[in-house]
């Protein structure tokens, strides 16, 4: 058994549910026989008949409807059962769409995050962390290095380039008056208005040629700088250790620096909301193509054993149900 799933995990207890919502079927079924035979279904043996027969009727169509959600019932392929193992794939879709659309949405996130004062807790992390040698640069370096080897820093990079070209864009009149009186004196300003326009606008097609393509050559200088800088982390002691004491010192600050926890939680709220808008439709794509190379017989395995036991309690109650229907159906003709 998985001991982090607990009972609903474990076959043993999915097979004892089973044979208690059968045994129950079955149990129903003899009555209706033993008094279908040995009484004439007159006074009280008529409402034991009649709820007998609606328990059977119950329990039969319940344990159809959970059957066909995992297996063909009786191994006959009958249309719309073994929904589970036909359906795997677009399941899995489901499922992406549902976690992208309703645990990934960027303003959810920004506002858990704002709530938790992440700063804060950053700030007391990183000092006992510290203390306890966990947080080394040469671990610092292995986790940087993962994540430039995953492709994980990319959402990283594309929101810097965004941010930088929104930057350049929202800022063309400061930059320009900027660049215009560092300019020699001796030179027209038309020409200096027509060189930082043709600067401005050079420097935006490289971050949109950066932000098209995923092998860009300052891009693949960014992976092997982070790549350099990682391993420099593992085998530059020197390093590590500045590194370690910058990361002590922002601990100690986040802790006692209100007006700092103010700002880096406000950086961490936008890097999340950004992060979240990024990778919605990565994490879609990632639930979706796992369950598609999931085996189909597996999946509904696997399924089953989750929630299976708890729709074992269907077959029951449906049995049980169709007990008190019966005896109020044959009630009510008796009335009649």
């Amino acid at each position: 058994m998985d001991a982090s799933n607990g009972r609903l995990s474990d076959p043993a207890s999915l097979r004892r549910a089973k044979r208690r919502a059968t045994g129950l079927l079955l149990a129903a079924a003899a009555l209706f026989v033993v008094m279908h035979m040995l009484t004439d279904g007159d006074g009280w043996a008529g409402y034991i008949e009649a709820a007998a027969e609606a328990a059977m009727i119950g329990g039969l169509a319940d344990w159809f409807a959970v059957t066909a959600l995992f297996k063909h019932p009786l191994g006959i392929p009958i249309p719309h059962t073994a929904i589970i193992p036909r359906r795997k794939d677009a399941i899995g879709a489901s499922l992406g769409e549902f976690v992208q659309d309703n645990f990934f949405d960027p303003d959810d996130l920004a506002h858990w995050v704002a709530d938790r004062a992440p700063a804060e807790a950053l700030g007391r992390w990183l000092a006992a962390e510290g203390d306890a040698g966990l947080v080394s640069g040469p671990a610092l370096g292995r986790l940087l290095e993962s994540m430039v080897d995953g492709g994980h820093h990319r959402s990283m990079v594309d929101a810097a380039v965004e941010r930088a070209d929104r930057f350049l864009v929202d800022n063309y009149e400061v930059l320009r008056d900027r660049i215009v009186e560092e300019a020699p004196i001796y030179t027209p300003k038309v020409l200096d208005h027509h060189i930082f326009t043709r600067l401005h606008r050079g420097v935006r097609g490289v971050l949109a040629d950066m932000a098209d393509d995923p092998n860009h050559e300052l891009r693949l200088r960014i992976d092997a700088g982070l790549r350099s800088y990682a391993q420099r982390l593992q085998t530059n002691q020197r390093l590590a250790t500045r590194v370690e004491a910058v990361l002590a010192r922002a601990g100690e600050s986040l802790q006692s620096d209100s007006t700092l926890q103010n700002r880096v939680d406000g950086w961490l709220v936008a890097a999340v909301s950004l992060l979240a808008r990024h990778a919605q439709a990565e994490v879609a794509n990632v639930i979706g193509s796992t369950v598609a190379r999931w085996d189909a017989d597996d999946t509904s395995t696997r399924i089953e054993r989750r929630v299976g036991r708890d729709l074992q309690f269907i077959r029951i109650n449906g049995t049980l149900i169709g007990a008190l229907a019966g005896l109020a159906i044959h009630g009510v003709g008796q009335l009649l």
